[in-house]
């Protein structure tokens, strides 16, 4: 089966996590194969990466996902400070999936599936806690990041404790422990159309 994907999704010209990722079961579009060949392989890193973080669940890689990837966001002037602390108002609408009890490389901390790395290829996981979720305050939509200490705080549970739960029943968990309430965030506003959430409260 290897073999077959590689003669179909694989050429020479690919660089060496592109070969382990189709090597690992993934299985690439040849225009979105030609555009990856086209990057250099801190590129190739970086959009394999986006594309687990993005689509966790499909194993086939278009070319609009990798345009979408590649897409850069207009950048913005500098006017913040490290002061400036950014707060939304608003209700959290949907988690995202690989939200909760996660695994990421030991390595390079990437969020990894299935103890596999784009990078580092088979690796053993490092466990994690985090949340990405939808925003929206009636007149802006946003992606929030919850880091493990957050996580912990506004869910009530502990990486250990979430462990012992398991990933499907923690997952579950926080779906019922933000979802729908309102509330005031305080954070700070990342790339992409993300809000790092450093503080959170319902009202």
């Amino acid at each position: 089966m290897a073999s077959q994907m590689k003669n179909k999704y694989f050429s020479d010209k690919a660089s060496d996590p592109l070969k382990r990722i189709i090597d690992h079961g993934y299985l690439i579009d040849p225009e979105a194969l030609k555009i990856l060949e086209s990057l250099n392989e801190k590129e190739v890193i970086e959009v394999l990466d986006s594309f687990l973080e993005r689509f966790p669940n499909r194993t086939f890689i278009e070319a609009d996902q990798i345009k979408r990837i590649l897409e850069k966001p207009p950048t913005k002037k500098a006017a913040e400070t490290k002061d400036f602390k950014p707060k939304l108002s608003g209700k959290i609408t949907q988690i995202y999936d690989g939200s909760g009890l996660i695994q990421r490389c030991p390595k390079c901390n990437r969020w990894i599936i299935d103890n596999f790395c784009v990078v580092h290829s088979d690796v053993t996981g490092i466990w994690d806690l985090r949340i990405k979720a939808k925003f929206d305050d009636g007149k802006r939509r946003c992606t929030l990041i919850f880091k493990r200490d957050i996580t912990e705080k506004c869910v009530k549970i502990t990486l250990e404790e979430a462990k012992k739960l398991g990933e499907a029943a923690t997952l579950e968990k926080i779906k019922k422990s933000i979802i729908g309430k309102n509330v005031e965030i305080d954070g700070a506003e990342l790339n992409g159309g993300n809000f790092l959430v450093k503080n959170i409260r319902e009202i």
